[in-house]
């Protein structure tokens, strides 16, 4: 009996979430007074100034959390939709670690979109930026656990692991936006969590650094480029050709 009524409240918690609080539902008042028309703070009291980090992983968690698998992981049963949907909380709390990382940066004329949407497919890129003189990079966040990165044979290694193929996306990020741009692009993977400060890798044209090393990357890359068009120019361009993927994100 008890039993019983533990899943019945949980059922119906479950159900107010969807129906109020669920995928595609922005009615909350937490939402209204930090993230809605006109608010550019994603977190209250940081005055964040790149909004929308990580809000493609934080929309798929909601979409594979639905009543039942709520239910579920309430009861206590695992499903393989909570783990996918941890896993994108997971990543959506690195995207926005690594956005409060390079938000500094945007006193020194640094312009940063995130989350945005590519021409074709289901890939998102997450944070695309723009420095002063016109160097464009693709930074895309990778929150792995704590076992060490190396390449070896040409194959990036996590640990005993081959996890090669696990950037595949971001080197097809770059050639997408490159293109439509017409500008070089340089991918930049930014650590949380695997590798120590100081230390760096190139794999395949893709430069892996810890997250916190990310900002004084960009600002070298910057110092050694040569601009060919303007930043302006290339901003406005992004802005029109990789619209936001998920909601509404304000740029300053």
């Amino acid at each position: 009996m008890k039993g019983t009524a533990v899943l019945l409240v949980a059922g119906v918690a479950a159900y107010w979430w969807w129906r109020y609080r669920g995928p595609g539902r922005t009615s909350s008042y937490w939402w209204w007074r930090y993230r809605g028309p006109g608010r550019t703070s994603s977190i209250p009291g940081r005055g964040g100034r790149i909004t929308g980090a990580g809000a493609s992983a934080d929309a798929h968690a909601r979409e594979l959390r639905t009543p039942l698998v709520r239910l579920a992981t309430a009861a206590g049963i695992h499903t393989r939709a909570e783990a996918r949907a941890r896993r994108f909380k997971i990543g959506a709390v690195g995207e926005r670690y690594v956005a409060g990382l390079l938000e500094p940066m945007i006193g020194e004329g640094w312009v940063f979109l995130a989350d945005r949407r590519l021409p074709r497919g289901k890939a998102n890129v997450d944070l695309l930026g723009f420095s002063p003189r016109g160097l464009v990079v693709v930074v895309d966040p990778k929150k792995w656990g704590g076992s060490r990165l190396t390449v070896r044979n040409n194959r990036l290694m996590h640990g005993g692991k081959d996890v090669s193929g696990r950037l595949g996306g971001m080197d097809y990020e770059a050639r997408t936006v490159s293109s439509l741009l017409r500008v070089p692009v340089v991918p930049v993977a930014a650590m949380v969590g695997p590798m120590k400060p100081g230390t760096s890798l190139r794999f395949r044209g893709i430069r892996l650094v810890p997250a916190e090393d990310v900002p004084e990357l960009l600002r070298a890359l910057d110092r050694k480029y040569r601009p060919t068009v303007p930043a302006a120019q290339l901003v406005a361009a992004a802005q029109r050709l990789l619209p936001p993927k998920t909601g509404r994100k304000t740029v300053r």
